[in-house]
């Protein structure tokens, strides 16, 4: 029985000991895990002209004799003419809105709701907000009016662009008629007006390039930090984007702002100048794997040893 008892007794020990072992061991060898702090993200420059500058308030901050231009001959289906106003078919392109106030009345009796008062050529029209005031006030509300462009938003754009030098990052160009075209980009243009825009895009750019042609793009008032449509930090860069491609040749350069190709252009000089694929693939041969880039447009392009070899475009 006594020796029963001393063998449970070292039994014991020896359990502690292993488990007091393994403990320290686990905590030497494993390995510390270093935490890296995320990057925190800087915005461009051209993102912060357009964060800082176009600060959206809502309607309830509106004054008086806030003008807004009408883009379409047609009166907005959203203003409702007061008294005797016109309902307009046509004539209305370029006229502008004022910003008179904003009455509230009671609908059905259930709550006093907010319309938006405006006046055109004497004549007084209504927007119909749908909300109480203190709704208007709690989001900070700032109804989106087809067909009527904030002028507070084109006279900001027309101090802060015309007269500059800018680089236009994209080819998708209109006519002074309105019309697409195929221009250059990733090259300098001079910013000779900006007027108002379309019901999707408020503002149209309109610059000279270094080539003497005049062209137009539309941009939102957004920076692309807030939204996915064309904005200005998209379209339009400060800095000259040659200059971080001192690599590239003249002769691929200029290629470049035509959106041209030519055999024997790197990967990067392609999508620099026709973009991003929709779709890659490899494909064996017995010279090796080439890759075959697919574009939406229909274009292909092959590529061997990192070299343009073959394309449509």
């Amino acid at each position: 029985m006594k020796r029963l008892s001393q063998q449970l007794l070292i039994y014991f020990l020896l359990s502690l000991v292993l488990q007091l072992t393994s403990c320290y061991t686990a905590t030497e060898s494993t390995p510390r895990i270093k935490i890296e702090k995320e990057e925190e993200y800087k915005p461009t420059i051209e993102e912060l002209v357009m964060d800082n500058n176009f600060v959206h308030k809502g309607c309830h901050t509106w004054l008086p004799g806030k003008a807004f231009v009408s883009i379409e001959d047609a009166l907005s289906p959203m203003l409702q003419p007061e008294g005797d106003a016109p309902l307009f078919d046509s004539g209305l392109m370029g006229k502008t809105f004022f910003y008179k106030g904003y009455r509230e009345e009671n609908i059905f009796g259930n709550k006093e709701v907010v319309y938006l008062l405006f006046e055109c050529d004497g004549h007084s029209y209504s927007y119909y907000t749908g909300k109480s005031i203190k709704e208007v006030k709690a989001s900070d509300y700032r109804p989106l009016i087809p067909s009527l462009i904030d002028m507070d938003d084109v006279a900001m754009a027309r101090s802060l662009f015309v007269g500059k030098q800018l680089y236009i990052l994209t080819n998708h160009w209109y006519n002074l008629q309105g019309e697409a075209i195929q221009g250059r980009h990733l090259t300098a243009v001079h910013i000779k007006a900006v007027e108002p825009g379309n019901n999707v895009l408020p503002l149209a750019i309109h610059f000279i390039d270094d080539r003497g042609s005049e062209a137009i793009v539309y941009i939102t008032t957004k920076s692309s930090t807030h939204t996915q449509m064309l904005s200005f930090d998209r379209l339009f860069s400060y800095k000259d984007p040659r200059i971080a491609h001192s690599e590239i040749t003249d002769e691929v350069w200029q290629a470049i702002t035509e959106g041209r190709l030519l055999k024997g252009m790197t990967k990067n000089e392609c999508r620099l100048s026709i973009g991003t694929p929709a779709e890659v693939n490899k494909i064996p041969t017995y010279n090796g794997i080439k890759e075959q880039w697919l574009y939406n447009s229909g274009a292909y392009l092959f590529f061997s040893d990192g070299v343009l070899e073959e394309f449509r475009q």
